[in-house]
């Protein structure tokens, strides 16, 4: 590519960062540094890829703080008819209003988590559940609900269907349903590919460690997908 050296180094900058931030000015550095030609056309892709994943990764955002307001996001778990602090004991939640809600990871997948005592007080919130855990069973509102007297969060989100699929050098995965595949990955990232888009697996739905697949293989629950061109 007869990239400079300074770009090599920021390579390896890159690959030791931890921070989002600091690792989206280093990819946004070597891009300007990467000489323009057209052996580096496929540098250049990895580059903005990895940008935007990067900026995926960064773009959770905390919630709008009115309980008619809250933006729905997948999964959505809805806790129904628990002691509202003793749940706060549990999760790091924020209280408003009547109702107690926020983001928690769940075997490295984030979930949007609402507890709330009343369900006829917030139909709206319920309605637009994937999953009720409620003390008693509730008919009208969600179609997946688990009825106990304890919450057991981990196991009723495997139950559900949703695995977590990691990208590149990735922390959190990636919130999927069992059964999706790289292609249904790629969309839920608002990645663009071309006719030679392809996909390097490690994982449990690997036949071997960093097979090549296409975007129509079936992924399974800790994944770590690499997009490639």
């Amino acid at each position: 590519m007869n990239a400079p050296q300074e770009y090599y180094e920021l390579e390896e900058r890159y690959s030791k960062e931890k921070d989002l931030e600091e690792k989206e000015r280093i990819l946004k550095k070597m891009m300007v540094i990467l000489p323009k030609h057209k052996g580096t056309d496929r540098e250049f892709g990895s580059l903005k890829r990895r940008l935007s994943l990067l900026r995926k990764e960064a773009s959770h955002k905390p919630l709008i703080h009115k309980t008619t307001a809250i933006r729905k996001r997948w999964p959505r778990v809805s806790l129904v008819g628990y002691n509202l602090d003793g749940v706060l004991k549990v999760f790091n939640l924020t209280k408003v209003e009547n109702i107690r809600y926020g983001i928690v990871r769940v075997n490295d997948v984030q979930v949007q988590l609402i507890a709330l005592q009343d369900p006829d007080k917030n139909k709206d919130l319920l309605l637009q559940s994937d999953i009720i855990i409620s003390k008693n069973k509730i008919d009208k509102y969600c179609n997946f609900q688990v009825v106990s007297d304890r919450i057991n969060l981990d196991r009723t989100v495997r139950d559900f269907g949703v695995i977590g699929v990691y990208t590149e050098n990735s922390r959190d995965a990636v919130a999927m349903r069992r059964g999706e595949s790289v292609s249904d990955l790629i969309k839920k990232l608002h990645l663009k590919t071309e006719k030679n888009t392809y996909a390097v697996i490690f994982g449990k739905s690997a036949k071997f460690q960093g097979q090549r697949v296409a975007l129509s293989h079936k992924l399974e629950d800790g994944d770590r997908v690499f997009i490639k061109t």
